[in-house]
């Protein structure tokens, strides 16, 4: 059997289910490249579950993992991830080849990001299509993520914009929502658009979802003085639609 086990935001947050299923298991493996804690150690995880595990970073899991898998056919091993399991394609991957190989698997889920857009203020059922925000590098500039969220903002729709990780390269760098702003600003000048300079897209920051330091800023101008931008993450990014009077009632009083 595989599990696919979805660990949260904090170690707390592993459930009584996940718990019970991780003990079973012959092999446990932590996938680290997709995201991280927002509070909380994998010390602590090995802690709380009272055992070791190996981790995998990308070319672990999308290259290397299937010897792996193939002993979940009279094993149980389990791949755990932080916040949900099914967020990443690279995990839907690993369900389709254990069905291919006649591997029995079970999914565990976590709490992700998407389960705290609310506490933003904003309505959960407005919200389209989740986009992620890349890094920018030579060659290589997408703006497939920004025509995604013109395309909400076109019907009225927020847009949850999970920004860019590198955690398998020297050195790790995790975008923050500043960065996810210059990089949108960007695209938009290339284009020859107006969107974010004059008509205006407007921000609203997730920050350190689920911790202690967890903090939502609402607005450009408070995201990008907001001293402690650099230090806490994971971050997100939320570009608003249209906003009704409750909405705004909220995002101006709430935070």
């Amino acid at each position: 059997m595989l599990y696919l086990i979805g660990l949260g935001l904090k170690p707390s947050h592993l459930t009584i289910e996940a718990l019970e299923a991780i003990k079973k298991c012959d092999s446990v493996f932590l996938e680290t490249y997709t995201s991280q804690y927002a509070q909380g150690f994998t010390k602590d995880l090995k802690e709380l579950i009272g055992r070791d595990f190996l981790e995998l970073g990308r070319k672990g899991v999308e290259e290397n993992f299937e010897s792996a898998l193939l002993s979940a056919s009279s094993n149980n091993i389990a791949l755990l991830v932080f916040g949900n399991p099914l967020t990443a394609t690279t995990h839907i991957q690993l369900l389709l080849d254990a069905k291919e190989k006649g591997i029995k698997t079970k999914v565990i889920p976590g709490i992700s990001i998407t389960n705290f857009v609310a506490e933003s203020g904003l309505d959960e059922y407005k919200f389209g299509r989740t986009v992620t925000i890349c890094y920018h590098a030579p060659n290589y500039e997408p703006d497939t993520f920004y025509k995604q969220i013109l395309a909400n903002q076109k019907i009225g729709l927020h847009t949850l914009c999970l920004l860019d990780i590198k955690k398998d390269e020297t050195p790790q760098r995790m975008m923050n929502a500043i960065e996810a702003i210059e990089v949108l600003e960007k695209i938009a000048g290339k284009e020859k658009k107006k969107t974010v300079k004059k008509k205006g897209f407007e921000y609203v920051a997730l920050m350190g979802m689920g911790s202690e330091k967890q903090k939502i800023l609402n607005g450009e101008k408070n995201i990008r003085e907001f001293k402690e931008i650099h230090y806490i993450f994971p971050q997100s990014l939320i570009v608003l639609g249209k906003t009704n009077e409750k909405e705004k009632e909220a995002l101006e009083k709430l935070h």
